[in-house]
């Protein structure tokens, strides 16, 4: 199935997780996740601890966000 994250297509397994989503996005950027990750599925915030169990769908939409400290 393709899905997008962060406005780029990507192909998954049908079966795939959001957390398959997030490793195979990073892994081919060879990019490391980076702390304090937040991701958005179609617009709605899904909580890390259920990063693994959200099943996603053909044209799902991740949005990832990561927290930036300053002033």
């Amino acid at each position: 199935m393709k899905i997008f994250c962060n406005g780029e297509g990507i192909e998954l397994a049908a079966d795939a997780t959001l957390a398959e989503a997030l490793l195979s996005y990073l892994e081919v950027r060879d990019a490391p996740a980076p702390k304090g990750l937040a991701v958005a599925c179609n617009g709605d915030v899904v909580p890390r601890p259920f990063w693994s169990q959200r099943q996603l769908a053909e044209g799902d939409r991740l949005d990832l966000f990561s927290a930036v400290a300053g002033g």
